[in-house]
C-alpha cells in the first residue's frame, strides 16, 4: 500500500507519519489490496481538516473527511468512516460477485495541477470500470459526491447526478 500525505503547511513529522502508516495498515485487515491511500491535512482556523482517499481493488474508491481539534482524532475518524465504509462496500457488493462477474483492470489515478489562471484549476484522470446504474450511484454515495462517471456493460460513457429533488438521473452519450 502506498501512502501519499499532502499537507496545507510543509510535511509531517517522521514519528507522526509513522503512526499515521501503523493506522492505516490496519485498514489491510477489512479490504485487499489497497493499491494507495492519499492523505489530505489542512488547518481550517483550530481545525484539522483531514481528507482520506483509498484506491483499491477492482476500481473502488472511498472518501472520508473529518475535522477535529487535534490531527490525530481526526484521522482516527476518518479511518472509522473508511471502514464502515468498506463494510457497506463488502456488504452490498462482495456478496454478489457472481451476478455481475466481469473483467476489470486497476490503474494509477493520477492528478494534474494547472500553473495557469485558465478556468480549469485541476483535471483529474482515472480507470473506468463497467458497471450497473445501482453499482454507480452506491459508487457516488460513497464518496459523497453530487455526480458519479461510469461505462456500461455495452461500454457506453454515463452519468449518474443527484438531482436538487434529491432524486437521481443519468446522462447518457449519444
Amino acid at each position: 500500500m502506498e501512502l501519499i500525505v499532502r499537507t496545507q503547511h510543509g510535511h509531517l513529522s517522521p514519528a507522526t507519519r509513522a503512526r499515521i502508516d501503523a493506522k492505516l495498515t490496519s485498514l489491510e485487515r477489512y479490504l485487499r489490496p489497497i493499491q494507495h491511500v492519499t492523505l489530505d491535512v489542512k488547518e481550517h482556523g483550530r481545525h484539522q481538516r483531514v481528507q482520506l482517499t483509498l484506491a483499491g481493488a477492482h476500481g473502488i474508491l472511498l472518501r472520508a473527511e473529518e475535522y477535529a481539534h487535534e490531527l490525530m482524532h481526526a484521522i482516527d475518524a476518518a479511518i472509522a468512516a473508511l471502514r464502515r465504509q468498506i463494510e457497506r462496500y463488502k456488504g452490498k457488493h462482495w456478496r454478489n460477485v457472481q451476478r455481475h462477474a466481469h473483467d476489470v483492470s486497476a490503474a494509477e489515478v493520477p492528478v494534474a495541477f494547472s500553473e495557469d489562471t485558465s478556468a480549469i484549476i485541476r483535471t483529474k484522470a482515472f480507470a473506468i470500470k463497467p458497471m450497473h446504474d445501482d453499482e454507480a450511484l452506491e459508487q457516488m454515495e460513497l464518496l459523497g459526491h453530487t455526480f458519479f462517471v461510469y461505462r456500461d456493460h455495452d461500454q457506453q460513457v454515463r452519468v449518474v447526478y443527484r438531482r436538487n429533488d434529491g432524486r437521481y438521473g443519468v446522462i447518457v452519450t449519444a
